[in-house]
């Protein structure tokens, strides 16, 4: 067996793990937002520079995320199924800033992992292959097959026809096929287009600044940084303290 089938391999058993682990099926589309609140994983969505899809970090026993809301809805959602990786999979993880979704381009190990990993998490094999009809397994994946699966599973039209080759339903013409154009044949189908847009624009999830507030107030960062922390999401410390809000 290959180098590349042995990491497939390994990542596609560490998805289907977290799958059970947290309690979904086989086939099941992971709503990513009720499941990073639930998880208490703190996530900031915003603008990054330097091309970076998104980090994570664990610290203090807190588990944190940013991502990079400048990218479409689509390609956040394979980031943070790639942080995912980093903050619950990946042992002896502290942090990491991120590219995703350059797969086998990837230079760092556990980044290949990373976005293995996010691919057979958001896009299982029992599901995907359930979408894909009989007369379209064995030659031509239809427009209206690759946008229905995209769909489903709330991810770019890239990761799609990623794991599509890395199942052996398409070639690497497909990359090409779909380069452009495809909002466009999206919304023609009748297909909601907010996966081909930016969004969550500064949305926060989780107690960033309750976390913070503990984190100053146990002397673990001084109060510049906390007000650093809570400035970065517009959140005004003083504006507080004037209302005489502790």
């Amino acid at each position: 067996m290959k180098r590349n089938d042995l990491l497939f391999l390994e990542c596609k058993e560490k998805a289907s793990h977290f799958r059970n682990q947290f309690g979904y099926g086989p086939d099941d589309p992971i709503h990513l937002r009720s499941f990073l609140l639930k998880k208490n994983v703190i996530s900031l969505f915003k603008p990054l520079s330097g091309g970076f899809s998104g980090m994570a970090m664990i610290a203090g026993g807190k588990k944190f995320m940013m991502v990079n809301h400048s990218h479409t809805l689509g390609k956040q959602h394979f980031t943070i199924a790639h942080e995912l990786y980093h903050l619950f999979v990946q042992e002896g993880f502290t942090s990491q800033k991120c590219v995703t979704g350059l797969f086998f381009k990837q230079n760092d190990q556990e980044e290949k992992k990373a976005d293995l990993f996010a691919a057979s998490l958001l896009l299982p094999e029992i599901g995907v292959t359930s979408l894909i009809p009989k007369e379209e397994r064995r030659g031509i994946i239809s427009d209206q097959t690759i946008f229905k699966i995209q769909q489903v599973y709330s991810v770019s039209v890239k990761a799609t026809i990623f794991r599509l080759k890395e199942l052996g339903f398409v070639d690497d013409s497909y990359f090409e096929k779909y380069k452009t154009g495809s909002t466009e044949k999206i919304r023609n189908l009748g297909y909601d287009t907010r996966l081909m847009y930016p969004g969550n624009q500064d949305l926060i999830l989780g107690d960033y600044a309750v976390v913070a507030k503990e984190l100053f107030q146990s002397d673990k960062i001084s109060e510049s940084k906390y007000f650093t922390y809570l400035n970065a999401v517009n959140i005004d410390p003083l504006q507080k303290l004037e209302n005489g809000e502790e």
